[in-house]
């Protein structure tokens, strides 16, 4: 067995059975507990993670059995909510119904609620589909119908081009984009979806298209020593120059909010209307990922002078005015564990310019989902997101929620492990090539290392950084552009308490006091596949 992991269980054990220090009292939280589970495993057992870890999960962390998780699951905050008892509620009230079941209706009106009017609203002044709600089993399902049928319409219409990119772009955009151009595409019509940072299964549904996923986020993301408060913006200069010389290629433009590959950050509304007013100007639809929008919207009253005093749901209103259309995963701001949703607004630039997609996406919502109004998901789902939609907008729910996650945050960064700051609302980010600054050996792949002895510790996390973002050419790596390298800590929502939190900063303050001992890993299967990070197996080294 490997000598680096005995060193470390041996210091994971040092560190659970040093006597625990005074608590520090916070302001107490705005619920309770009304339902506990107790674990079928001990902390303590370090030797039988080890060996599952290294036997069957491959030191991959998405393999890794979570029921051998005594501590933190950190891999996703995505679906693993711990719903309210008025989520709970609303389920038995649930209609099954096949075909229009009142869960639908009820959730289309929440909908327009929380988005604000005009969305989802019926149009029946043609013999087209009417809708603009698209219901899916999850979020990177809309992603999938959305891309696919874009691409499909896109072909159809016979506007592409397989022309080099224009000389007209700036220096550095052109060789990014230059960069995302395999031999394959060429005599391949181009088209590139621009995004401040585009996650990984979005890059992915992209990509699968034949399409160029994008990334242009704002110079403060690249600045790692500037604590920016919005570092989750858009670059509108490479923007407007994109658009500028190569708008025909370009079918929409996409923000995330917030933008988790750039750190969970925050995109400002400052940003959101020059973007606006960029792709207005050219003519080119704007749309949301939105799967953290009302954590986005909490940073804005914080950090958006003329926000202050404005409530969250207004806050949601003025940011989705501007966006000709979103695609949301509930299981993140919907508070649910399951469903996802494609909203497009009836009277956008990207309805006026796609008149027929509204019918495309109802074929695939009935091939792949089922009847469209319930959109892959049982109907007592939909009365859970509709009251998660209620929830998710309430000051003392998010107050609660980010204040956790910058607490967490806080006790990293004082522990002396290098995170994103500000602290992002969703998630910590460490930073992987300052944590191994100044280190020696192989640190090409640590992040992997990282996730497996924390796993060791009893706590999972996520590599997303050179692996997960990287690719291989057969020959060498070829890093993520712009480069990110992170492990991030997702912290699920109402699901655990600061103590639990700060028990993975404690094994992450093992790995830092000890990070010339990390192993480095061997790449035993995966490292040519795409979305290689959740089928890939390593080894330790040595």
């Amino acid at each position: 067995m490997s000598d680096s992991t005995a060193f470390f269980i041996k210091k994971f054990r040092e560190n659970i059975d040093t006597p625990e220090e005074p608590g520090q009292w916070y302001r107490p939280r705005p619920y309770r507990n009304a339902v506990v589970k107790f674990r079928d495993c001990s902390i303590d057992d370090f030797e039988q993670r080890r060996d599952i870890l290294i036997n069957e999960a491959g030191l991959n962390a998405f393999l890794f059995r979570a029921d051998m998780i005594p501590g933190c699951d950190l891999l996703s905050d995505s679906g693993t909510t711990t719903m309210t008892m008025d989520q709970w509620a609303a389920m038995l009230l649930g209609d099954e119904s096949y075909g229009s079941n009142e869960g639908y209706f009820e959730l289309r009106a929440q909908f327009a609620e929380t988005f604000g009017a005009g969305w989802c609203e019926k149009d029946n002044s043609s013999g087209g589909s009417s809708e603009s709600l698209f219901l899916f089993h999850q979020g990177r399902a809309a992603e999938n119908a959305f891309f696919s049928i874009l691409v499909r319409q896109l072909a159809a219409a016979g506007k592409g081009s397989s022309a080099p990119p224009s000389d007209g772009l700036m220096p550095e955009l052109k060789s990014r984009i230059e960069s995302r151009l395999g031999t394959n595409s060429h005599g391949k019509d181009l088209w590139i979806i621009p995004s401040n940072s585009h996650f990984d299964t979005t890059q992915g549904n992209i990509e699968d298209k034949g399409m160029i996923p994008l990334n242009l986020p704002c110079r403060e993301h690249l600045e790692k020593d500037e604590i920016f408060p919005f570092r989750g913006n858009m670059d509108v200069e490479e923007l407007d120059n994109l658009l500028e010389h190569e708008k025909d290629r370009v079918p929409l433009v996409y923000l995330t909010i917030t933008n988790n590959t750039g750190g969970g950050q925050p995109v400002s509304i400052d940003n959101i209307r020059k973007i606006r007013n960029i792709t207005r100007k050219h003519g080119v639809p704007f749309f949301f990922d939105a799967c953290r929008f009302a954590e986005n919207a909490y940073f804005v009253k914080k950090r958006e002078d003329e926000f202050w005093d404005s409530s969250i749901v207004k806050i949601v209103h003025e940011m989705f005015r501007y966006a000709d259309g979103f695609h949301i995963s509930l299981k993140k701001d919907g508070l649910v564990n399951m469903g996802g949703a494609l909203v497009i607004r009836k009277d956008g630039d990207f309805s006026k310019k796609f008149p027929n997609f509204k019918e495309g996406i109802t074929d695939h919502q009935i091939m792949a989902e089922g009847h469209p109004t319930y959109g892959g998901l049982p109907g007592r789902d939909l009365k859970a997101i509709s009251e998660g939609l209620r929830t998710v907008v309430r000051d003392e729910y998010l107050d609660a929620r980010i204040g956790q996650v910058v607490r967490f945050g806080r006790h990293l960064f004082e522990a002396g492990i290098p995170v994103i700051r500000p602290i992002g609302g969703h998630a910590v980010y460490i930073d992987l090539d300052r944590f191994f600054d100044g280190t020696a050996g192989d640190d090409e792949f640590k992040g992997i290392s990282m996730t497996a002895l924390m796993l060791i510790a009893g706590h999972r996390v996520c590599e997303l950084g050179l692996y997960a973002f990287g690719s291989y050419d057969g020959e060498k790596e070829i890093p993520p552009e712009p480069r990110v390298n992170y492990v991030r800590a997702a912290v699920p929502r109402l699901a655990y308490e600061d103590q639990d939190l700060f028990s993975v900063v404690e094994a992450f303050r093992v790995l830092a006091d000890n990070r010339d001992r990390i192993p480095a890993v061997n790449v035993e299967y995966g490292r040519d596949l795409s979305l290689r990070h959740f089928k890939s197996r390593f080894s330790f080294r040595g």
